[in-house]
């Protein structure tokens, strides 16, 4: 199936939206304005076999994060709080830099929180997440470019991925060709000591879990695609990722696999149950620069 969508512009980031409209078949959509490519959405197309990764990734994936901005949604104290709740000062509500409560009505997605004990937090927070980002990461917060802390601490459970991202790297290049050549100049012109082998990526975020908000991804390679799919380690409905510009949502399961344009706006419907683990593979957009 083939589809041109009319976009709508006034989808505001950071909320928590539900697409009605589900596609549960191969489908390519893009936008009727301009005739860019929105997604490629191929139904159950990836072996099982290569889904049987390392444990220790599985593990991983369950972690919480307070760093993942607006995919993490509006700042609440519940939101602050999970896996935290055995601190010895819990954090209690967000708050603006000087300690002052922010209003129910706040749009922020990282805000300072105040703790349990009067003290305000020095840094500004997100919600706590299920996402961690494994491979090679571009120059942040004062650290180099690297593999990521937990990649260089377990490496064979890092390498147990690279037969799935190899086939969907593969996929990615036979499904458009012109965007994985653009991707792959980028690619070869970056570190391979940073890069996932045999592939057109750099890094690999995983989820656990992980109902999005509306947001855009950053650090994306700007002229290529994201690559997606999900291994199931549990029983759960819904979750679906929308795409609520263009009204649409993508039931998927293990198996199926999705190249979409992550600078739309995207999320996640309602998730019912545990163990949706998602895979998001792309290459960061300044790899290349780490070779300067």
């Amino acid at each position: 199936m083939e589809g041109y969508l009319s976009k709508k512009d006034d989808i505001l980031l950071s909320q928590f939206l539900e697409c009605k409209n589900i596609i549960n078949e191969d489908c390519d959509v893009y936008d009727k304005a301009t005739g860019d490519l929105v997604f490629i959405f191929r139904k159950d197309i990836i072996p099982k076999e290569l889904y049987n990764i390392d444990e220790k990734l599985v593990k991983h994936s369950r972690g919480l994060t307070p760093d993942r901005g607006n995919a993490a949604g509006k700042v609440t104290a519940s939101g602050l709080l999970k896996g935290k709740e055995n601190w010895k000062a819990k954090p209690l509500y967000p708050c603006d830099k000087d300690g002052n409560p922010l209003p129910p009505d706040h749009k922020k997605h990282t805000t300072f929180f105040k703790y349990e004990d009067g003290r305000i937090s020095k840094r500004m927070r997100s919600n706590s997440v299920a996402s961690h980002s494994v491979g090679g990461f571009t120059k942040n917060a004062g650290l180099p470019c690297r593999l990521t802390h937990w990649t260089k601490k377990n490496l064979s459970a890092y390498h147990s991925i690279f037969p799935l991202t190899s086939f969907i790297s593969d996929k990615y290049f036979e499904y458009v060709p012109d965007k994985w050549l653009n991707q792959n100049e980028k690619y070869n012109s970056s570190p391979e000591e940073f890069m996932i082998p045999n592939s057109n990526f750099s890094t690999l975020t995983i989820n656990m879990d992980f109902r999005t908000a509306t947001h855009k991804d950053k650090g994306d390679h700007k002229g290529g695609l994201t690559c997606f799919t999900i291994k199931e380690v549990g029983e759960w409905s819904g979750g679906e990722l929308c795409f609520p510009e263009y009204d649409v949502g993508l039931n998927i399961r293990e198996g199926d696999l999705l190249l979409f344009n992550p600078h739309e706006v995207h999320c996640n419907n309602p998730l019912k149950g545990e163990g949706r683990m998602s895979f998001v593979m792309y290459l960061r957009d300044k790899m290349n620069q780490c070779s300067e």
